[in-house]
């Protein structure tokens, strides 16, 4: 007798081999759109609270960032906006720590107080 692989175990083995190439597939495609097709904007990171928040403005100066609060309303105001950020895909926050200028591109913002922003990437500036 020789020794086989049963049919059942190769069909499955084969069908995990192509949900990983597919997987993968649809990674690099997305990695590829969200440098093409995407919007991307420009702002600082605050971590606070186990939230990643998304600061912008002009007038934004560290010492502001630095004591950003959540609570303190005083301190939504004196930015453009204050989002909160959607890791979704998980991506890579290692290097990003508070207080750094990003570039972030995003999927979708979601309409809320403050606002949530769907991230594709993230880059720090």
């Amino acid at each position: 007798m020789k020794n086989r692989i049963p049919k059942p175990i190769i069909n499955t083995v084969l069908l995990l081999l192509f949900l990983v190439a597919f997987w993968l597939l649809g990674n690099v495609s997305q990695l590829f759109a969200s440098k093409e097709n995407t919007e991307s904007e420009i702002g600082y990171i605050v971590m606070h609270e186990g939230i990643v928040y998304f600061i912008q403005g002009k007038d934004a100066q560290q010492s502001d960032i630095g004591s950003f609060s959540s609570e303190n309303l005083m301190y939504l105001n004196k930015f453009e906006t204050v989002s909160i950020l959607i890791n979704e895909s998980k991506l890579s926050m290692k290097g990003i720590k508070s207080g750094d200028e990003v570039r972030i591109w995003y999927s979708e913002i979601l309409e809320s107080n403050p606002a949530k922003i769907k991230v594709i990437r993230i880059e720090k500036l």
